[in-house]
């Protein structure tokens, strides 16, 4: 096995990393139908193969002699790799960009043995096939423009990533607020029901008559990330003029019910309705380009990544994820 340099690996990486993206693609856009530009960054870059490739290669250097133990020892460390990676980014943006949950053989949904023959198979390929032209290519290139196509590929990569990740913790903040505000909402929902429990038959009457225009609410919240910056006045005036009803009639309500319970429930509403404003201005306006170039990386994230899942937040994802491919 060829030992390679520090700028060599470098190159290793970025090569496999771009050629990795490409297969993505074209696996999920066949799978979809449609085009799927793949991956966690913008950019036609996926470094969790150039990682997996250069591990791959290292692994299997003591078995440059024997194909079978190189592909069996490749196959265990980008399967180690892969596992580790799925972890550490489900811990961290409380998202799963994949997930093995439905296949046979699959550990915590992180890997699974299909994924590992797959591995497997790829380092055959890369052992047998496309690493000795790539060699050779890396042999025609001089070391000083090895080092700066390096520099080139890996700044913009990391500015790429840098952005990318912003976006995801992004995400993963959108998707807290939508669950606690669903989570709250409910619980107003419930005290709302205790406080009617008690009240007289005229009074019920009338809160089944508000408690029908209110049950939309939530939905109607979840909705408003789509609106983003064009359709942000409509949408947070829509959502005003609810709280604002729900207020209005909870103050008629309060007088023929339980006076202290109806208010407390009402500024409860009014203190509710002043949060989601704020979360809904901070996410829905692009009055900068920094704003605009957040809410692109994360419309990104959610169309490059179809099978993105998560067991803690699911039904605020599948309604962004739903909205998103609206657009």
């Amino acid at each position: 096995m060829v030992k390679y340099t520090f700028i060599e690996w470098v190159f290793i990486f970025c090569v496999y990393s771009v050629i990795g993206f490409i297969w993505e693609t074209v696996y999920c856009s066949t799978r979809e139908r449609k085009l799927v530009n793949r991956g966690f960054m913008k950019g036609p870059f996926l470094p969790i193969y150039g990682f997996g490739v250069c591990t791959m290669l290292i692994a299997a250097a003591p078995f440059s002699d024997h194909i079978l133990m190189a592909c069996i020892s490749g196959m265990i460390c980008a399967t180690v790799l892969e596992y580790i990676t799925g972890d550490l980014m489900e811990h961290l943006f409380k998202v799963r960009y994949w997930d093995y949950s439905k296949e046979k053989f699959n550990l915590n949904g992180h890997i699974c043995l299909g994924a590992s023959l797959g591995w497997c198979a790829a380092t055959f390929v890369v052992n047998v096939i496309l690493q000795k032209p790539i060699n050779a290519l890396m042999q025609k290139i001089s070391p000083s423009n090895m080092k700066i196509m390096d520099i080139v590929v890996m700044t913009i990569a990391v500015v790429d990533f840098t952005l990318s990740f912003k976006a995801a913790m992004d995400l993963r903040t959108i998707l807290v607020r939508m669950e606690n505000a669903r989570h709250e909402m409910k619980l107003m929902q419930k005290r709302l029901d205790f406080v009617i429990a008690l009240a007289s038959e005229e009074a019920s009457s009338k809160y089944e008559e508000f408690k029908d225009d209110i049950s939309g609410k939530l939905d109607k919240i979840s909705n408003t990330y789509d609106g983003m910056s064009e359709k942000f006045d409509k949408t947070l005036e829509s959502v005003k003029s609810r709280f604002e009803y729900a207020k209005d009639n909870l103050i008629d309500l309060s007088e023929k019910i339980i006076p202290d319970s109806g208010h407390k429930v009402k500024e409860e509403i009014v203190a509710l309705k002043d949060k989601y404003s704020a979360s809904i201005k901070e996410y829905a306006s692009s009055v900068n380009p920094a704003d605009a170039l957040k809410k692109f990386y994360i419309h990104s994230i959610i169309r490059s990544n179809p099978s993105l899942t998560s067991d803690e937040y699911k039904e605020a994802l599948e309604e962004l994820k739903s909205e998103s491919e609206k657009k």
